[in-house]
């Protein structure tokens, strides 16, 4: 306790005596001011171990999991299918064009309040206000566990062009059958089809 009694009377000697005599220091803030210094200086020459990397650990191998294709690939694919199918069509590539992406429409609650209040002052007018409050919440409902929005409508973009890259469409009878089936698919007219053949 001797050193501890030193350093006080030291710290006594170096200090304004004014705070210490106005209770602002004591000698108990003092001690742990000097033991939070040391913490600090002890901490910082130890250097902690990094640790230990672990060992890999056999897992089961990933199981492949179905990506869920945009509305324009799962499209573009259904229609290099069905064109290739084409007698003389040859290999195919798709390409398919939309006019925006998918817009969906949620399920809301609206709650609309009104209230009309009519106040008369003493000249005999009458002053009437009306309030109203709209206030709209999107609905949620539980999908295996988890909240998400309860969809009323889902609007598919409409296509606004298609490209077409047929081996056989060389042939001027296979360009114009790939042309009528992409209209028959697509509800398309002719004008945003383009068929072209592959090179060699």
């Amino acid at each position: 306790m001797s050193v501890i009694g030193e350093f006080v009377t030291t710290t006594k000697r170096i200090w304004p005596a004014r705070l210490v005599r106005e209770g602002v220091l004591s000698p108990r803030l003092l001690l742990l001011g000097v033991i939070g210094v040391l913490l600090l200086a002890f901490g910082s020459l130890y250097e902690a171990q990094p640790a230990k990397p672990r060992q890999a650990v056999p897992t089961e191998p990933a199981r492949s999991v179905m990506v869920p294709r945009s509305y324009e690939e799962a499209l573009e694919a259904k229609l290099a299918n069905l064109l290739s199918q084409v007698k003389g069509a040859g290999a195919v590539a798709v390409s398919v064009t939309l006019e925006s992406g998918i817009t969906q429409e949620y399920a809301r609650n609206t709650v609309r309040e009104s209230r009309t209040v009519q106040e008369r002052d003493n000249s005999g007018g009458v002053r009437t206000t009306t309030e109203s409050k709209e206030s709209n919440q999107v609905l949620l409902g539980r999908d295996n566990g988890v909240d998400r929005p309860v969809m009323v409508r889902e609007t598919k973009p409409a296509v606004k062009g298609v490209l077409v890259i047929a081996e056989g469409a060389g042939d001027s009878l296979v360009k114009a059958n790939l042309t009528k089936a992409v209209e028959a698919g697509l509800g398309l007219p002719s004008y945003k089809i383009t068929v072209l053949p592959q090179r060699k």
